[in-house]
This record gives structure tokens, C-alpha cells and sequence, in this order.
């Protein structure tokens, strides 16, 4: 019996060791073939390294041109194109859409037009009008029209002359309803000039091909010694508010005075007709733009005069930094009469610009020729009473000077809201752009971008949809010419 067990113990052992043998067995051939699979990823490895640095050189040692980045290729080391851009490495740009073109298509032996005073506006299904003033030509105002097409080329019409013959156009601005009519405000001599304005019709009726011909009114005058740049926007399905600095001389019983006033004008055809003006300002004020906030209501930028209190006239406030809500009631124009100073304590803001980002809620970029920086704050609006109050306040986006700084209104899409401004950099034109968090009330994520090689004496930008913005400008030279640009998320 002993025996037996003894056995049969000894035979559970040699099993025990033959598994434990075959196990071991096992464990070092699968971990042969482990280590061989490593061995061979190595080598692959090394391979593609040694093909990937076949030149000599890897993504450390190259230097990639503008809008280019390097990665490392089968072929070596290599510039690509970043999104958004075509061409070599070395030499990324812009699609073609997205290039500058000319405003004018002027043949050879014909003297070529230097413009100045370029403005844009966009209305009705991408249709633009540009207007500048032709210093080949004594100064006298054109505007062209076209349309915007869905790849960015633009069809054109030939410029026409809105002015008389012998009448020049200073600082010209235009702007389109969606009725398809145009109005035209001018002013025509730089100093102590009178105030015009003239409105056409859009599409000539019952003529096929005719959509960007222009049928106009007479030129109507409004106001008189102006020296300064106006603002318009339309209202409405045919009206438009010009907003401009007025003057009214001495008389009797009254002394000069300047102040802000505006007219609320109805294109009925071609003709424009002057429905009533309306005082927003009764002090001085300059620099003005505008943006529409609503169908009937808007924000107006300026910069007024030092305000005193009418109780003490020890107590003052600079005004330079100005806001104020305006809004259309039937045929009546109402200003808010307490405007919002964003910088009641500082002078010599000059240039700036005032965007719609999110529903009641605008930016407003400006230039601070003091310290020589440009700063945006972002103004909510009450949608009750349509106070005006800081929900930003002014921070410093640029250091530097530029003589133009404006703005462009959602220039993304309204869901995902984002500011956007253009000013002059060192050696090219420039845009910055920012998200702007409805919820926390900020924005962040600033960049700025380089939308034209070089510099623009004058410049105009429109919202398109969709992420384009329409850019007019004129060279170094003053050759009018174009571009659409486009903005991507990340």
C-alpha cells in the first residue's frame, strides 16, 4: 500500500516537472518572439529615421518660409503649406480667390487712377459699393458696384461719377439697403466744405443684365462747413441715418456753436429725401462711426468735447472715448442723452471702430495717441431701457501707432462670436481677432494675422457671412484694388 502511494506521488511529480518544463518551454519562446518583434520594430525604426534624415538634416536645422511649417517625411525633412494656404514650402500664399485684385480694369495707354478715401459697404445678397475719391481726376467722387461671389472673385461694374463734373468728394461713405438702393454722403472741399448727398436706385427695370446698373437722384445738400469724415448706415428696407459734425453760425441772439447732428433720409426710387434732423450732441464732436445693434437702432462711436456739469462748472469729464444708443421710432430719430465714456480721464484718442459681436453687446477699439496704444473694451447694452454700460474694460491689444484702426461686426458666425479689428502694422496690413465667451463675459484667444504684405493708406472693410471679410484699399501708389479674406476655427 505504501508502495502504491509512493508511486503514485513520484509519478505526480514527473508530471508536475514535465508541465512545469513544457510551461518554461513555452514562456521562453513566446518571449524569443517578443523580443525578436522589438528587434525588427527597431530596425524599421532606424531605417525610416535614417530615410527621413536622408538630407543631411531634420526639422530643427530648416528654416520654413511664411505660413509654412516643417514635418519630417519618407523623403526628408520638409516645409508644408499650413491649411489654408497652397504653393511650396518656401513659398506658401493665399489661394487665388484670396489675392488681391484690382478694382479697375484699366488698359494700356490709359492714365491709371490713384484713389484715396476708399470705403465699402455690403448689403443685399453680397452685393458691394465702393466709393473713393480720384485725385487723377480734380479729386471727383466714383463709386463702383458688384457682387460677391461664393469662391471670393467679385464681378464689377465700370466706376461712375457721383459727383458734378468740376465737384470734388471728400471722404465719400455709401451705404445699400436691402431694397437695393444706394446713398452717397460727401463733403465737398477738405475745410469749410458743404455737405452732399444723392441716392440711386440699384438694377435697371425690365433690362436683362442690367442688375448692376445705377439709376440717380439729385444731390441734395444738408449741411455746411465741414472738415470731417461722416457715418452712415442704413435702416430699415430704404432709409439710411448719416451722423456728422455741425456747425451754426452766430446770429443776434445766439452765439456759434458746434455740435452732433444727424438726418434720417428716405431713397425713394433714385431720389433721396431728407424725413427730419435730429441733435445727438450738444457740444463738438469728430471721428465719428457707427454699428447697427437691431433692425431700427445702432451705437454711435465719437469723440466729443470736455463736458461740464450744469451745476458746477468746476466738474468736468473728458469725452473722448464716447458712446451713445440711437434708435429709428416711425420717422423720428432718439439718442440716449447720457452717452458712456469708456476714458473720462484721458485725451487724444483718435482713431476707432465699434462692432456688433453678440446680441447687445458691441466692441469698441481705439487708438491712444498718448501712450501710443490701441485698446478695446466691449459695452452690453440693457435691452429694457438700452442704457449703455462697461462690461469690458478698455485693455491694451497693440503697442504702436497706426493711422486707422476699425472694426468688423461678427465677423465669424453668430454662434461662435469673435471681434475683429484691422489697423496698419510695422511693414503690412494687419487684423487681430478674439472669441468672445458669451457666458463669463471675456474675450480671449487674441491673434493678429497679416491679411495684406504691406501697407494700405486707406482702407475699408465689410462683413460678407460666413467667416469672409471684404476688404477695399488702395496701394502705396493709390491703385484701388480688393480682397477677400476668410476666417477658420481651430
Amino acid at each position: 500500500m505504501r508502495q502504491d502511494i509512493q508511486s503514485s506521488r513520484d509519478e505526480a511529480v514527473k508530471l508536475a516537472l514535465s508541465q512545469s518544463i513544457t510551461s518554461n518551454e513555452q514562456s521562453l519562446k513566446e518571449t524569443r518572439r517578443i523580443y525578436n518583434n522589438m528587434v525588427n520594430f527597431s530596425v524599421s525604426l532606424m531605417d525610416l529615421l535614417q530615410a527621413a534624415t536622408a538630407k543631411g538634416y531634420g526639422c530643427e536645422q530648416l528654416v520654413c518660409g511664411p505660413h509654412a511649417s516643417c514635418t519630417d517625411t519618407t523623403a526628408g525633412a520638409e516645409c508644408i503649406c499650413n491649411e489654408g494656404y497652397v504653393g511650396q514650402g518656401t513659398n506658401c500664399h493665399a489661394p487665388p480667390d484670396f489675392m488681391p485684385h484690382p478694382l479697375l480694369l484699366e488698359g494700356k495707354g490709359v492714365q491709371a487712377t490713384k484713389a484715396t478715401d476708399v470705403q465699402v459697404s455690403i448689403f443685399k445678397d453680397n452685393r458691394i459699393a465702393v466709393v473713393y475719391r480720384d485725385t487723377t481726376r480734380r479729386g471727383s467722387g466714383h463709386v463702383i458696384v458688384g457682387k460677391v461671389r461664393e469662391a471670393g472673385m467679385t464681378d464689377l461694374s465700370p466706376p461712375e461719377q457721383f459727383t458734378t463734373e468740376s465737384g470734388k468728394a471728400f471722404d465719400p461713405v455709401v451705404v445699400g439697403t436691402p431694397g437695393g438702393r444706394i446713398l452717397v454722403a460727401w463733403r465737398d472741399q477738405n475745410r469749410m466744405g458743404t455737405c452732399w448727398m444723392r441716392g440711386a436706385y440699384l438694377g435697371g427695370r425690365g433690362v436683362r443684365g442690367a442688375d448692376m446698373a445705377l439709376t440717380w437722384g439729385k444731390a441734395v445738400s444738408f449741411c455746411n462747413d465741414q472738415a470731417h469724415k461722416m457715418s452712415i448706415l442704413p435702416i430699415g428696407q430704404n432709409r439710411a441715418v448719416v451722423l456728422f459734425s455741425d456747425k451754426a453760425k452766430a446770429s443776434l441772439n445766439t452765439p456759434a456753436e458746434s455740435f452732433g447732428n444727424s438726418v434720417l433720409v428716405e431713397i425713394q426710387d433714385s431720389q433721396s429725401t431728407i424725413l427730419g434732423r435730429f441733435r445727438f450732441a450738444d457740444f463738438p464732436v469728430v471721428r465719428l462711426e457707427s454699428t447697427k445693434v437691431s433692425d431700427n437702432a445702432f451705437v454711435l462711436a465719437a469723440r466729443g468735447a470736455k463736458a461740464t456739469d450744469d451745476m458746477d462748472n468746476s466738474v468736468s469729464s473728458k469725452q473722448e472715448a464716447m458712446a451713445m444708443y440711437g434708435e429709428v421710432v416711425d420717422n423720428d430719430l432718439v439718442f440716449d442723452p447720457n452717452p458712456l465714456n469708456l476714458e473720462p480721464k484721458r485725451s487724444q484718442i483718435w482713431a476707432r471702430g465699434i462692432s456688433l459681436i453678440a446680441p447687445n453687446t458691441v466692441a469698441y477699439t481705439y487708438q491712444d495717441a498718448t501712450d501710443m496704444l490701441i485698446k478695446m473694451a466691449v459695452i452690453a447694452i440693457d435691452p429694457k431701457t438700452h442704457q449703455l454700460s462697461e462690461a469690458v474694460a478698455p485693455a491694451t491689444m497693440r503697442k504702436g501707432f497706426s493711422p486707422y484702426v476699425n472694426m468688423l461686426s461678427v465677423p465669424y458666425t453668430a454662434a461662435d462670436p469673435h471681434t475683429l479689428f484691422y489697423y496698419q502694422g510695422e511693414h503690412s496690413s494687419m487684423v487681430n481677432v478674439c472669441s468672445w465667451d458669451t457666458k463669463r463675459k471675456k474675450f480671449g484667444g487674441c491673434e493678429d494675422f497679416s491679411w495684406l504684405a504691406t501697407k494700405a493708406p486707406s482702407v475699408s472693410g465689410a462683413r460678407l457671412g460666413d467667416g469672409k471679410s471684404f476688404m477695399a484699399f488702395t496701394t502705396e501708389t493709390g491703385s484701388p484694388h480688393y480682397v477677400v479674406f476668410g476666417l477658420s476655427k481651430k
